[in-house]
């Protein structure tokens, strides 16, 4: 489990600070008292008749100006930043004086992304070769040769799948690596895990979500030739297998990882009847790796690979070949297949950004951020882009900042004295790692990416990619675990990616090269900048360490529960009292109210960040705290349409940007001092009301 902070919004350039305007009108609470706050996040929600304070509406006052620059137009400071990471990567592109085999690979993979002239002339003709394949298997020995090979399954589909992304250290063996094997990811599921849809199609949502996958996966079968009648009867035979399947998975009892851990032979021995050794050779899984397995779905590994589902199973090929390769076609079948995900029971939500902002976000953040290319281009950023000189000050002022939580630690009058002398027993192992990752762990000299005039095209280069990551995972299968590993390729820890993170399973903080920029970073910028910006978040990823997440891993990584009993009650005491609070929020008219247990984590990771740079503040002289709290709010300057605000609110585990900057300042007295705050003020909290857990 990876913790990672939110994009919440977007990013623009900073306004002008201060301003008079006016606001729309502002919700209710659940007292049906008038909010204090109006949703600043929203289109049109300031205009420029009409005064707020700093007193009354910190966000609203301070990005008002801004938004009123930018009208209905969708950006926000993250949105900025990364749209800065991608002209870093653009340069990069352009640049022929960088050379070597990372700068080959990366301008052949987006040369051939990008070539939508080809691809549409292509149309599904590269995928039919494969699809042609698994026609001709004629008997289970075929079908099971299919599954082991890479070169002809790229896509590693079968009864048995395994994500490079999900390794991590062994619950059996510290010095190994668990390797997880799992049923696949099935057309209903959509890679979510969720197989009701097999045995119950009950409500609107379940029909939509089964129409948008079978509409999706016919419309590739036509275009490779299939009659509708073909095409439909494939997708039944294809959900009959899947269903057979989504039987066979019954994970009722399994609690734990260790639960389902064997060493290689007992899990091979799980799997009887069923080929699982010769499909490990095959891929090249060196023993030395413990298994991760459902016991009772590797016991029925053979009866679902019997002759009699020959058809069904090589159906669920097809199908899943079609739907997962549908993006990677002509731009017919791309815009098609998203129109069909699309539900249409919502309207199509315009978010302002321009073609080639999306255009970029496919090539960049899809496409090569989706592969394993993307560790070639975060060397490529990191050694070219980033700017080096910053890592001695990222260094310092991180280490300084777990200082500060030592000292929070230290002090914290809730805890008990062994509780404090264990938060700080993990605080003195967190492992630090900024931009850098282990670059060297990755040649890609071997990756073979085919240019258009040596007879390439861009789905076999995402297939080569495939492989070449089937590769990765199996060299590091055969390594000694190392818990400061890491992987240039694990798409989620992407260094180039806008964010950072904290790894309970490490006891790692990753500052990401994609954080390290305008405007939340440059070296540049004020100390007080610094510390509102990157720092808060340094700050906000440190606190999830301590949270009922990270309590659940110790400080070396290991799933153990280390905080005594009395401090985890009192934790979660003050935990729930945040989500009490957001659960009397209701942020605009006809919002309804907060989900308070939905966000109470991030709300609180947001104060332990607020607080812990309000101590490090302490240290300077001549503080200015007016430029901290104004950057602050400006690290979330959002400007979102009503839709997308929507989106956030109900599905979002962290707090709508206004509220991270309004109810995360208000707890502090710092705050509250600079700005003379009083009982008659909107952003008035009294001390007996406020939430912040550290």
């Amino acid at each position: 489990m990876i913790l990672i902070l939110a994009i919440s919004g977007c990013g623009s350039t900073a306004g002008t600070d201060g301003g008079s305007f006016s606001a729309s009108v502002p919700g209710t609470d659940i007292l049906g008292n008038t909010e204090p706050w109006v949703d600043s996040d929203l289109y049109g929600s300031v205009t420029a008749d009409k005064e707020i304070r700093l007193e009354d509406d910190f966000a609203a006052a301070v990005n008002g100006p801004w938004k009123l620059e930018r009208g209905d137009k969708f950006y926000g400071t993250f949105q900025e930043a990364s749209d800065k990471v991608i002209e870093g990567k653009k340069r990069i592109l352009a640049d022929e004086s960088i050379q070597g085999a990372n700068a080959d690979v990366v301008r052949a993979y987006y040369a051939l992304a990008s070539d939508w002239d080809s691809r549409n002339k292509d149309g599904a003709t590269p995928l039919k070769p494969y699809i042609d394949d698994i026609v001709s298997i004629g008997d289970t020995e075929e079908m099971y040769g299919f599954f082991f090979d890479r070169k002809r399954n790229p896509l590693g589909l079968g009864p048995v799948v395994s994500d490079p992304g999900d390794m991590k250290r062994s619950t059996l063996h510290n010095e190994r690596y668990l390797l997880f094997l799992d049923s696949p990811d099935m057309s209903l599921s959509g890679g979510g895990g969720d197989n009701d849809l097999y045995f119950h199609i009950d409500n609107v949502d379940n029909l939509e979500k089964y129409e948008m996958v079978v509409n999706s996966a016919q419309y590739v079968l036509v275009r490779l030739g299939y009659t509708e009648k073909e095409a439909s009867k494939l997708i039944s035979s294809c959900m009959n297998w899947e269903r057979q399947v989504a039987m066979a998975d019954n994970r009722n009892g399994i609690e734990k990882i260790e639960d389902i851990t064997y060493e290689h032979d007992k899990a091979v021995s799980l799997a009887k009847g069923f080929p699982l050794e010769e499909l490990l050779n095959a891929w090249g899984i060196d023993r030395s790796a413990d298994i991760v397995i459902n016991p009772v779905y590797a016991k029925k590994l053979k009866s679902l690979c019997r002759k009699e589902n020959l058809e069904d199973i090589k159906a669920f090929l097809i199908v899943n070949y079609c739907l997962g390769c549908s993006d990677l076609l002509d731009r017919d079948t791309y815009d098609r297949v998203m129109e069909f995900q699309r539900s249409r029971r919502k309207e199509k939500t315009d978010y302002g950004k321009t073609e080639e902002q999306l255009e970029d976000e496919l090539m960049f953040d899809t496409y090569i951020g989706g592969s394993s290319v993307v560790g070639a281009m975060n060397q490529l950023f990191v050694e070219n882009i980033f700017d080096e000189s910053c890592i001695g000050e990222l260094n310092t002022m991180t280490e300084d900042t777990i200082a500060h939580f030592r000292e929070l630690f230290k002090n914290e009058e809730w805890m008990s004295e062994e509780g404090r002398a264990q938060c700080i027993e993990k605080l003195n192992s967190i492992r630090v790692h900024i931009a850098y990752q282990d670059f060297d762990s990755v040649d890609y000299k071997t990756l073979d990416i085919k240019t258009r005039s040596e007879g390439g095209n861009f789905l076999e280069a995402f297939f080569e990619a495939k492989r070449f990551e089937a590769e990765h995972m199996a060299w590091l299968s055969g390594r000694p675990y190392d818990i400061n590993y890491w992987d240039p390729i694990t798409p989620g820890l992407s260094t180039t990616i806008t964010n950072a993170a904290y790894r309970p399973d490490t006891n790692g903080i990753y500052i990401f090269a994609g954080v390290c920029v305008e405007p939340l970073y440059s070296p540049g910028m004020s100390y007080e900048e610094k510390l509102a910006g990157i720092f808060t978040i340094v700050g906000h990823e440190i606190t999830h360490g301590f949270d009922d997440g990270g309590v659940q891993y110790d400080k070396d990584g290991q799933e153990k529960n280390w905080l005594p009993d009395e401090d985890q009650a009192a934790f979660t005491d003050r935990n729930d009292n945040v989500a009490v609070y957001y659960s009397t929020k209701k942020p605009y008219q006809g919002s309804g109210l907060y989900s308070g247990s939905n966000v109470n984590k991030e709300a609180t990771a947001d104060m332990g960040g607020i607080k812990i740079t309000l101590m490090m503040a302490k240290d300077k002289p001549d503080f200015d705290y007016d430029r901290y709290f104004r950057a602050y709010a400006k690290v979330w300057k959002t400007n979102v349409p009503l839709e997308y605000e929507k989106q956030m609110f109900s599905g979002d585990v962290h707090p709508l940007a206004f509220y991270r900057v309004n109810v995360g300042l208000q707890q502090f007295d710092e705050f509250q001092e600079t700005y003379g705050i009083k009982e008659t003020d909107g952003m008035y909290l009294a001390p007996d009301k406020r939430i912040k857990v550290w």
